[in-house]
């Protein structure tokens, strides 16, 4: 296995320039360099440095050495136009992973289909860049310098028409909740998600509910004070808790649930029946996604999902039966040991069910899955960039239109994931939170609260701790941050409001 190196004098943008490499080659750690040294150890060598012209604007230089021998070069000119100090920094770093990217195409002799895109929301940059500098333009950096497919920005443009009225009707003091479940009763083989495995009567569901309960009662005055457009209650598998612990939950959210898009991840068949479904229609549950992932038996058995695709099918039809009609269904493409008929048949059997939605992901293995990671390109990733083809072309036939996208890290094929609803049936929720146009209020375990400020092209990230026994003996400590640095004044103003509602008058 090759030893990988990078040398720069933009260290600030280091991160960004080992995604361009790893776009093509399986370089899972590259090291550092001072960006005076000359490599003489053998493995992969990437110099990179900007340069400052005369007339102000710059050169991004980069090579690639293979055990001491240059393969390839390319520079790349361009301006940075006056702006805010963030959209200058962007600006320079589009440029340096243009130019890495340009690098790497002609070192392997390889293209990708979103070009040197490693972010994972397309379509907000998409946006984001029409606003600035037009319809015409932007599509023109895309496939012009960015080198994005035209089939990939076709999607993307589709998508961002089709968001536009839900997007357009965010009101003022918009916001959307998350609560994570940290429990399902196997874990995944592909799984990055750090769930726990759960057993029926284990005291820790109720010590977390608890736990879960106090984060969110902290913050309820806030909660109440602004427009809810949807809450998703996600994981892990929500339905993996026992019944009496998940309607705990359910009983704190339904005051302000019941009137909004309210989700409940019913992602594992095995967990779910009659009792259960009665439990979430009781509380106000609108939505409910049930996720085979596959419908090939043996592939479940392989990747550890202890369910039948006979409980799938019983799974839906008593959602059905209990009055759910809105239910997504999720698969995912590239799963080992699947061919292309295999994934094209797992589309027309979830088409078939006739959900509201269906969401096809494509296999992405995180370092922290359990799964061996590959992300080497070979065939396999030209055979899963065909199912994903598929895949649309069926939805599509069958009137599922694509509304929202994301991508992710060591993604198969660098290609998407790619939600599509019947007309009237998309996710508010997966629109918000995939563009980060609402402030997004997450509770639980690993849960990452947004505070968005559209006017400065900026967002605050705060993230709940990941480890589970952290998350439940650090609580109160969780709750200070979020109150200081999430909601801020805000929040102050909330609480002095309801205290003293004479003196205070919330605009």
């Amino acid at each position: 296995m090759s030893s990988f190196f990078l040398a720069t004098n933009t260290p600030e943008f280091f991160n960004d320039l080992c995604e361009e490499i790893r776009l093509f080659l399986s370089a899972d750690k590259i090291d550092l360099l001072p960006p005076d040294e000359t490599q003489t150890k053998t493995g992969v060598y990437v110099r990179h440095a900007v340069e400052k012209q005369a007339d102000g604007t710059y050169i991004s230089h980069a090579q690639i050495y293979d055990d001491g021998r240059l393969k390839a070069s390319h520079d790349y000119p361009f301006s940075v136009l006056t702006g805010t100090p963030i959209e200058m920094k962007r600006e320079k770093k589009s440029a340096v992973k243009i130019n890495l990217y340009r690098l790497m195409c002609r070192y392997t002799g390889k293209k990708r289909p979103w070009g040197p895109l490693t972010g994972i929301r397309p379509t907000k940059y998409l946006r984001d860049l029409e606003n600035r500098i037009g319809s015409k333009s932007a599509r023109a950096y895309f496939i012009e310098s960015l080198g994005v497919s035209r089939k990939k920005f076709d999607l993307a443009k589709r998508i961002v028409k089709r968001q536009a009225s839900v997007i357009e009707s965010i009101g003022k003091a918009a916001l959307d909740i998350y609560i994570g479940i940290p429990f399902c009763p196997s874990i995944c083989s592909y799984c990055s998600f750090g769930s726990k495995r759960l057993k029926k009567g284990d005291p820790i569901q109720m010590r977390y509910i608890e736990t879960l309960i106090q984060e969110i009662e902290a913050i309820k005055p806030v909660i109440l004070h602004r427009n809810i457009r949807s809450v998703y209650i996600g994981g892990g598998t929500p339905t993996s808790l026992d019944l009496p612990v998940l309607e705990r939950l359910l009983s704190v959210v339904k005051e302000w649930g019941e009137t909004c898009e309210f989700t409940v991840e019913a992602g594992r068949p095995d967990t779910i029946d009659a009792e259960v479904l009665a439990g979430l229609k009781r509380y106000g549950v609108n939505r409910i996604s049930i996720n085979p992932q596959t419908f090939k038996e043996k592939t479940l058995i392989d990747v550890g999902r202890k369910h039948s695709i006979a409980q799938v099918y019983d799974a839906f039809s008593l959602a059905r039966k209990t009055g759910f009609h809105h239910i997504n269904i999720d698969l995912i493409l590239g799963l080992p040991g699947e061919t292309l008929d295999d994934m094209r048949r797992s589309v027309k059997k979830a088409i078939a069910l006739a959900p509201e939605s269906i969401t096809v992901h494509t296999l992405a293995i995180k370092n922290a899955s359990a799964m061996q990671r590959d992300i080497s390109y070979s065939a396999n990733e030209r055979k899963i960039e065909t199912a994903v083809s598929s895949a649309r072309r069926m939805c599509e036939r069958k009137g599922y239109l694509p509304y929202y996208m994301y991508r992710q890290k060591y993604m198969k094929g660098n290609l998407e994931n790619v939600g599509y609803a019947k007309i009237g049936s998309h996710s508010i929720y997966n629109i918000d939170m995939m563009e980060e146009v609402t402030d997004i209020l997450a509770f639980g375990a690993g849960a990452v609260s947004k505070k968005i400020y559209p006017s400065e092209g900026r967002h605050e990230r705060i993230a709940n701790p990941k480890d589970l026994e952290t998350y439940l003996a650090k609580i109160e400590k969780i709750i200070e941050k979020k109150k200081k640095h999430l909601l801020g004044v805000f929040y102050v103003l909330i609480i002095m409001a309801c205290c003293h509602p004479a003196a205070y008058t919330l605009q």
